[in-house]
Parts: C-alpha cells; sequence; structure tokens
C-alpha cells in the first residue's frame, strides 16, 4: 500500500507503514528510507523532502509507476541541481505527467499533500542529485520539484536510456510561469551580519552581488528579481519595497510571500549595538501588529527562517516550542557576548549524507551568538487546526545542543538557527557548508504539510 503525498497537486510517495512526515532525517532519514515529500525519510518534528534514494518512490527502471506495474521502454536519467548549476538537490520530485500541473499559488496558502491519479512515473534523486526515472511514455511534461521549486518542461521520450539536458533538471532562477518556471516568493528583511540574501543569490537565485566602498558582498534590493529585500544598506539607497516593519506588521504585504528571512541583526534594519545593548534588544517591535501578523502568516502555511540574535520573532510570537540559554522575561536576555567557532555535529541522516555526496561536512558553525538550551514538545493545531503535540526536529547541534531546529504550527512551519547562513567576515568567499546546510533546511521546509503523519 502507498500514499501518495503532493505539493499543490504534485505527488510524493511513502510507504504507509512508515512513519514521520516526510523530511530527510529526523528518526527515519538514510539512503535506504522510503520517499516522502519530495524527498524521504522520517521525522518526528517536520515534514519535507529530502535525502531519498531514486526509485524507491514510484516507477523506475526496474519498478512501476506509482505502485503500477507497466512495461518500461525508456529510462530518463540526470541530475537536479539549484539554480546555479552545481549544488545537488536531494530528495526532488521528478515525474512525467500527461498534462501540466496545476499552478501554484502565488501567496501564502496551506500546502496539505495530496494523491495523485495513479499510473504517473516518478521518482526522487538520491543525495547526489541524480535519479532515473522508467517510463513507457512516448511524450509527457517532464516536472522537477522542491517544495515550491518547479522546472516544467514538455519532452518526447527516445526508447532505451535517455540522458537529460542539465536545463531541464536545474532549478529555475526566478517565476516564469508562462515558461513552466517556479520559485517560492521569498521576502528577505535586511539583516546586519547573517547576509542570506548573497547565499541566495549565490545558490542561483536571480540576483547581482555588488560590493561596497568597503569591498564587501551585498545585494541591493533593486538587484534582485529573484527575491524582494525589504531595507536598505545605507540612507543613499532607494528600495523598490515599503519599509521592514510594514512588512512584518501588514498582512497583505506580508501574505504576498511564500517564505520570509529574518536574518540575525541587532536591531530592525541596524548593524549597530551589541547583547544586552538597547539594539539587541530592538531587533523585536513587540507590538500586537507584528506577533499577529507573524503568527497568522505562518498558521496559513507561510514558512518564517530567523538566525541568531533574530530570536525573539521565534521566543515571543511561537512561545514554548524552544528554551534558549540565559532567556528570562526582558527582550534580548538572550543574545551573547560571546560567539565564534562551536563544534558541531549533524543528527540529521539525510543532511549528512547530502553534505557527503558534495564532499563536504559539517562539523563547525561560525557566528554563534546565541545558544538554545533545548526544545520542548508543545500542545499546538494542525494544518486542519485539530490538537497536536508538536515537538521541533533538531537538524543540527552545537556543544551538545541544537543549534537548527523546526517545527509546524497550523500549516507553516518555523526554522530558527543559532549560527549565521553564512559567516559575516566571509562573504567574499564560497559557500561555507552552514550556509549549504541551510539551503537544504530552506528547501525542506518549503515542502508540503502531511496532516496524516505525526510531527
Amino acid at each position: 500500500m502507498r500514499r501518495l503525498l503532493a505539493f499543490g497537486s504534485i505527488a510524493l510517495v511513502t510507504l504507509a507503514v512508515w512513519t514521520g512526515c516526510g523530511s530527510a532525517g529526523g528518526t527515519g532519514s538514510d539512503t535506504t528510507a522510503p520517499a516522502t515529500g519530495a524527498g524521504s525519510g522520517g521525522t518526528a518534528g517536520d515534514a519535507g523532502a529530502g535525502g531519498a534514494s531514486a526509485g524507491t518512490g514510484g516507477s523506475s527502471a526496474t519498478g512501476g509507476s506509482g505502485g503500477i506495474t507497466q512495461t518500461t521502454a525508456s529510462t530518463l536519467t540526470g541530475k537536479v541541481t539549484a539554480p546555479e548549476g552545481t549544488i545537488p538537490i536531494s530528495g526532488a520530485l521528478v515525474y512525467l505527467s500527461p498534462t501540466p500541473p496545476d499552478p501554484i499559488p502565488d501567496g501564502v496558502y496551506c500546502d496539505k499533500c495530496v494523491q495523485l491519479t495513479g499510473g504517473i512515473p516518478f521518482t526522487t534523486t538520491k543525495p547526489d542529485g541524480t535519479f532515473e526515472l522508467g517510463t513507457s511514455s512516448s511524450e509527457g511534461y517532464l516536472v522537477v520539484q522542491k517544495g515550491a521549486f518547479r522546472r516544467v518542461r514538455k519532452i518526447s521520450v527516445q526508447p532505451g536510456d535517455q540522458q537529460l539536458a542539465p536545463e531541464l533538471t536545474r532549478m529555475p532562477a526566478k517565476m516564469d510561469k508562462a515558461n513552466g518556471d517556479d520559485v517560492p516568493k521569498i521576502a528577505v528583511v535586511l539583516g546586519a551580519w547573517d547576509p542570506i540574501e548573497i547565499v541566495l543569490a549565490r545558490m542561483g537565485l536571480a540576483a547581482t552581488i555588488t560590493k561596497d566602498v568597503f569591498g564587501k558582498a551585498r545585494v541591493l534590493g533593486k538587484d534582485a528579481p529573484g527575491f524582494a529585500i525589504y531595507g536598505v544598506h545605507d540612507f543613499n539607497e532607494q528600495s523598490p519595497y515599503p519599509a521592514p516593519m510594514t512588512l512584518l506588521s501588514t498582512p497583505a504585504e506580508l501574505e504576498k510571500y511564500h517564505i520570509v528571512f529574518l536574518p540575525c541583526s541587532g536591531s530592525t534594519n541596524s548593524n549597530t549595538g551589541g547583547p544586552n545593548d538597547p539594539a539587541c534588544n530592538g531587533v523585536f517591535a513587540s507590538s500586537g501588529a507584528v506577533s499577529s501578523t507573524l503568527e497568522g502568516f505562518v498558521k496559513k502555511g507561510g514558512r518564517v527562517y530567523a538566525s541568531d540574535w533574530s530570536y525573539e520573532y521565534v521566543r515571543q510570537i511561537f512561545k514554548g516550542f524552544v528554551t534558549w540559554k540565559n532567556e528570562s522575561t526582558a527582550i534580548g536576555s538572550a543574545c551573547f557576548s560571546g560567539g565564534g567557532d562551536q563544534a558541531a555535529t549533524v543528527p540529521d541522516a539525510g543532511l549528512e549524507a547530502w553534505l557527503k555526496a558534495q564532499g563536504k561536512t559539517l562539523d563547525t558553525v561560525k557566528d554563534a551568538w546565541t545558544h538554545v538550551d533545548h526544545v520542548n514538545g508543545k500542545a499546538d493545531v494542525d494544518a486542519d487546526g485539530k490538537p497536536v503535540t508538536e515537538t521541533p526536529k533538531v537538524w543540527v547541534k552545537a556543544a551538545s545542543d541544537p543549534a537548527s531546529t523546526s517545527f509546524k504550527h497550523g500549516c507553516g512551519r518555523v526554522l530558527y538557527s543559532t549560527y549565521h547562513t553564512q559567516p559575516t567576515s566571509e562573504t567574499n568567499g564560497p559557500l561555507e557548508p552552514q550556509a549549504l546546510s541551510l539551503l537544504y533546511l530552506i528547501l525542506e521546509i518549503g515542502v508540503c504539510i502531511n496532516v496524516n503523519e505525526p510531527g
């Protein structure tokens, strides 16, 4: 018996006897785990997609399609990569459909995993991004998807083995629905020390990296058609978007997006201040409008990512899921004056396998200025509004404590990291393993919610 899960109308598969919500890791992700979400592995804390072995999810050169036996006439092979063309995408869904999939909604929405009509050949990618897809069709729409990243192209299928051109399996750099390209709609609140916009640009989303007068890499709002940047680097910059607080306190503005990033900062759009300084205390605007807007966004299906000193957005709005060291009732109380490098471990097997496939390890995290003490199971509601106990999933540990963790709330997810996406001092260099790891997690939290599984 197989259950088909989907992002919107996109089918994903898992064995019904396997427990978990389908992200790569947690209690069950490894290279032999059945595919789920857009990938593999079980987790008690987060639904997702990643780290699956090809062929376990459906049709392959030796398998059926969606559990239906068929005569295989062709085998499509290829490698799914990030928009920049080299970073592999683990656990991406690949299938061949007789018709194009339904469109992904433009703004926030509740993306529940649903069933797909049987008979469509599909598979998921290995940690190195490669796949094999068996089919008896002579043509169809090739769909390559991970969360809201999706490329759709009509292809003709040749008998025997057929290597697909890289441009067919590369995730798109920007939205172009008319030509079959979707990317998640992303809003970045400009941080002071954690340049997530540079990481997004280096993973291939449409953006131009320039340098400031000191030679430091940066991305201006006007130079990023692949995502939106709220905030400015200096007073001379003209932003095409409203002020960050307009985004965070106005539902109509925030709900244009699927994901919002709140990277480490001393205060909203400021690089001043330090621990126990008014700037650190000012990173979270403790207004009812901000709280209700962000909480409502996640409950409707939005994804929120926060890092380091921006932890108050998680602690104040999504209370009780995560406990920080040194926290008190005061805002900014868990900001540490120390930071730097910390020894790290990766308890998630899917993430570890993906890094290994690239010759990378995550044994150190840099620029960690907050410390999580522990995560907590908490009474909450699922995507259907029913009561559940949600326990955050721990993806990465630093000094034996949780360092990257995520949890579901309603139909959305929240991801928090104690360390920066990319070390502030290394914005001009290649992506660090911790940046790659957070790229993996960003993709993981973007997939559909399965309300039928715990976590």
